[in-house]
Formats: structure tokens, C-alpha cells, sequence
């Protein structure tokens, strides 16, 4: 089989280029699942803000002011600061305090007429724009807003029953679960986010791979020269056939051999052979895509050129690089259009399953299938090139 000897020399002679894809996509996995290798935050914490309160009222004993300090201590971690402008800027800008709220003199007589616009009187020093000052904005008022409510509410409760109650509701607190698009588990996280970057390294490969070969075997000197071999065209076609997919199955078999190491246990599980399976599938398509553009490219530099544009642009808008969650409707319903996209797609929904029975695979088959037609797609379009380049010749 002389020219799959050929196929497979040309493969070594690549062999350094093909081989850094190959680490890079190795090196993004270990550093995913180095950065995911805690368990996924389903729950919520609220986050504390260093503050800092003064108090210049003359009653410095209201028990309204006294609730608030209280309410903040709950919610909030204070700092003592000393009550010098200079020191407050300084602690404001070296981080040391996030927010500063004083009370103003006579602050507790607008509270004593019930007045909800008193809460304007408070005053606040925080960064600019700084969210964790609207945050503290929001405790202050929803403790003020309900002492009002009791105030109005109760008009013969003391200022102390009136704190009491204000901060027993509080208290209440409503329990929240974090839900993504895709609630992984287990260790499948980190095993999808490697499959999910394997698309833009696979795909990198069976380009550079498989359409480096096709230009070669195309080049006009060694075509007239393999017309004039005893070796008869069928033969040339089949052996070349051969090589593509012994170098693609090669490379995908690589690469999963790869996960296995990386996530041992995880792999050998049906979420392990599904998403192995949507890889394999991803691959026919890198190779169909790669046969096109090894027939429809002449020059090499403009397969590198063609490679990088169709592997990086595609790996950033169908949810590689970034998650397809936080990308928008135009830039998703562009990336529809493209074989990763699908890819993608179905490893989220492989990652987030429980049970693999018929009826919750039939996204996951929607998905492969739309991926198989892109693959027959890219075919149909290499063979009518191939046939117009064999009438063009003749």
C-alpha cells in the first residue's frame, strides 16, 4: 500500500505541529479541572461588607439607632474607625471599610414624627459606583421601611418593641438553590469541560492533519506521477480513504485515552461512552470539513489561515471558550449554524443526566443527528468539488 505509506509520512513529517495541539488540549484540561475541583456552588451565602457607623445624635440611647447597629452587626462586619475625615478616606481607599454610615444629629426627632424620608438624612461614604454600597444602601432602608410599617402599624408600641419586632422579621430568611443551565454531577463538570475544549483541539488537528495530506496529494506533480503508477485510481482513492480515517480515529482515540487518565472512573461510566460517542461523531464531522478544505485549498498558508478562523471562531460563539449560558440570543443563534455549537450541546446535556433511558437521550440524539447532516453536508460539497476539478482537468 504504497500511498498509505506515503498518508502516514506525511503524518510523521507534521508530526511536532500536530503534537502541540495535542498538549494544549491536555494543558486546558488539567487547568479546568484544577480550577473546578471543588464541588459546584448550588447555594447562596450573603456576603458581609465591612462598615463602619457613627452615631452624632444627641439621644445617643434611641432604641431605633440602637436596632439599626444591631441589625447591621447581624449583616454586616463593622470596624471601629477613629472619627477623623482623613482616617475615614484612607480606610475608604485602602479597602480596610467598604461603607460608612453616620447618623446625623436629631435623627431620632424626624424617626419620633414617623416620617419615612428620615432615612434621607443618614449619611453614607463609599467608592464610587461601588456595588457593595448599594447592598448596605438596601439594609439600611429595608431596616428603616419596617420600623415604619411597625410604627404605623402599632402606635402605642414602644420605640423598643417596635426594634424587637423590626428585627424578628429580619430574621426570616428564604433558603435559595443556584441553578445553571446544566447542573452537573459528580466529576462529570470537569470531564464535560475537557470534552467541550476537545472540539477546537480535534478539530485543529483533522485540519491540519487531513487537509495538509489532501493538498500534497493534489499537487500536480505528484498526481500526474501517481496517474502514471501501476496503481490503479480506486486504489490511490481507497488508501487515501484509509489514511483519513486511521489518522482521525487515531487522533480521537488519543485524546479519549487522555480523559481517561485525567478522570480514571468517570469515563468508564454511560456518561463516559455517550460523550466518547459525541467525540467520535464531532470527528467524522472534522473530517468531512477537513476533506473540503484539503480539495478546495491550494496553498498551506492559507490552510493555517482557514484552520484558525474556522476552529477559533467557532469554539468562541458555540460555547467552548465561553459558556453558552452567558452568551447572547443573536451570537447563539448564529453559532446554530455550525457543527461545535451541536457538539457542545450535547455534552451539556450528557453531563446533566441521571438516567440514559430512550426518552432522555432524544436530545442528545437530536443533537448528534444535526451533526451527522453537517458531516454529509461537507461531503456532498467535497464531492461535487471534486468532480468539477476532475471535468475542469479533463
Amino acid at each position: 500500500m504504497p500511498v498509505f505509506k506515503a498518508y502516514l509520512q506525511i503524518i510523521r513529517k507534521n508530526a511536532p505541529l500536530l503534537l502541540m495541539y495535542l498538549g494544549i488540549i491536555a494543558g486546558l484540561a488539567v487547568l479546568m479541572s484544577t480550577l473546578n475541583a471543588q464541588s459546584p456552588q448550588t447555594g447562596f451565602t450573603g456576603a458581609k461588607v465591612r462598615t463602619a457607623v457613627f452615631n452624632d445624635d444627641k439621644a445617643a440611647g434611641s432604641a431605633l439607632v440602637q436596632g439599626l447597629s444591631e441589625h447591621l452587626a447581624r449583616t454586616s462586619t463593622l470596624v471601629a474607625l477613629e472619627d477623623d475625615p482623613r482616617q475615614i478616606r484612607d480606610a475608604l481607599f485602602f479597602g480596610e471599610v467598604s461603607y460608612v454610615l453616620r447618623v446625623p444629629a436629631g435623627f431620632s426627632e424626624y424617626m419620633a414624627r414617623n416620617d419615612p424620608a428620615s432615612v434621607s438624612k443618614l449619611e453614607r461614604q463609599a467608592a464610587p459606583d461601588s456595588t457593595t454600597a448599594l447592598h448596605m444602601d438596601m439594609l439600611v432602608n429595608k431596616y428603616w421601611n419596617t420600623v415604619h410599617l411597625y410604627q404605623l402599624g402599632l402606635p402605642e408600641a414602644s420605640d423598643e418593641e417596635i426594634v424587637r419586632l423590626t428585627l424578628d422579621n429580619l430574621l426570616v430568611s428564604t433558603p435559595v438553590e443556584l441553578v445553571g443551565q446544566a447542573a452537573f454531577r459528580g466529576s462529570n463538570e470537569n470531564m464535560v469541560y475537557y470534552f467541550n475544549y476537545l472540539a477546537y483541539a480535534l478539530l485543529s488537528i483533522l485540519i491540519l492533519g487531513v487537509s495538509t495530506c489532501m493538498i500534497t496529494f493534489n499537487g500536480l506533480d505528484l498526481k500526474r506521477r501517481n496517474l502514471c503508477s501501476p496503481v490503479s485510481m480506486r486504489s490511490q482513492n481507497l488508501q487515501i480513504l484509509a489514511g483519513n480515517l486511521t489518522f482521525s480515529i487515531g487522533s480521537w482515540l488519543v485524546m479519549v485515552l487522555v480523559s481517561l487518565v485525567l478522570y480514571r472512573g468517570a469515563l468508564l461510566t454511560w456518561t463516559g461512552f455517550w460523550l466518547a460517542l459525541n467525540a467520535f461523531v464531532f470527528m467524522l464531522v472534522g473530517l468531512c470539513l477537513s476533506f473540503l478544505i484539503g480539495y478546495a485549498l491550494k496553498s498551506r498558508n492559507a490552510q493555517a489561515a482557514v484552520a484558525n478562523v474556522l476552529t477559533l471562531g467557532t469554539s468562541f460563539i458555540a460555547g467552548v471558550f465561553v459558556p453558552q449560558e452567558f452568551l447572547g440570543r443573536f451570537v447563539l443563534a448564529i453559532a446554530r449554524f455550525t457543527p461545535t455549537f451541536w457538539f457542545v450541546r450535547a455534552n451539556i446535556t450528557i453531563g446533566a443526566l441521571d438516567t440514559f433511558d430512550w426518552k432522555s437521550l432524544g436530545d442528545i440524539r437530536l443533537a448528534i443527528l444535526i451533526q451527522l447532516a453537517f458531516a454529509a453536508a461537507f461531503l456532498a460539497a467535497a464531492t461535487v468539488l471534486v468532480y468539477r476539478k476532475r471535468q475542469a482537468a479533463a
